[in-house]
């Protein structure tokens, strides 16, 4: 799998956190999102999955926040062709088939801690810094099937399988600027830097820009968009205040 799969699983998920007096950004909630990631070299997987995140704030600007994130895709491809003739009695009764079935599943696991400084513009304007250190593992399982098959029956068969996974540390800064534009309805726009640090580190730059919105008074629905030079997520969470 080619390294800017690995660098675009650091963008999955991330939601950088903010805070004010006001209850439109509070600080203190619990949050479970769903994510969709694509990346641009690899067209025939959409890895999906979700995320749990906590945030707690500690002081009147500053905040702690916990990650973890689970997402995958398979790919799977079956090929059938004639393979030999058959005889019996020394005359023949048909072309055997062979057929080759491969799948591939992909998995991304993130787990995160994160810390924050608050600075408030306004009252329903915040900036908010964020360093976030974590760790992303990577892992594949490939199984491959061989079967020569005639008339329904199945004359031999084999079957192959291969497992790899990998580490890395994880180490990000954001900036984000949040306001409500009404009492309800939040908008929001982020840059960040990330950094994967392994045999092939690389640095990122992410640009965000989603919004929130108050369904009630404790419950929020939020929507993101993050761009980066190699992929693109999108994700929708539901918060929780408490």
């Amino acid at each position: 799998m080619k390294y800017a799969v690995i660098a675009g699983a650091l963008s999955l998920f991330s939601i950088t956190a903010v805070a004010n007096e006001t209850a439109g950004l509070s600080y203190d909630y619990v949050e479970v999102g769903y994510a969709k990631m694509d990346v641009d070299d690899l067209d025939e997987l959409s890895f999906d999955g979700y995320a749990v995140k906590l945030s707690k704030q500690v002081s009147s600007n500053w905040y702690l926040t916990g990650l973890y994130a689970s997402t995958s895709d398979d790919l799977s491809n079956s090929v059938s062709e004639d393979y030999r003739d058959i005889f019996q009695n020394g005359e023949y009764v048909g072309t055997s088939q062979l057929y080759t079935e491969g799948k591939l599943d992909a998995e991304f696991t993130r787990l995160e801690l994160s810390a924050g400084y608050i600075q408030r513009l306004s009252a329903v304007t915040n900036l908010d810094y964020s360093i976030n250190l974590g760790r992303l593992k990577y892992s594949t399982d490939f199984i491959n099937l061989v079967e020569e098959r005639f008339n329904g029956q199945v004359f031999s068969s084999s079957e192959s399988a291969y497992s790899d996974s990998d580490s890395a540390d994880i180490l990000s800064a954001n900036v984000q600027v949040r306001h409500l534009v009404t009492d309800k309805f939040e908008v929001n726009a982020g840059l960040g830097y990330e950094r994967l640090h392994d045999e092939e580190s690389d640095n990122n730059v992410v640009l965000k820009a989603g919004f929130n919105y108050t369904l009630t008074e404790k419950a929020i629905l939020g929507a993101s968009y993050r761009y980066v030079d190699e992929y693109a997520d999108i994700a929708a969470t539901l918060r929780y205040y408490f």
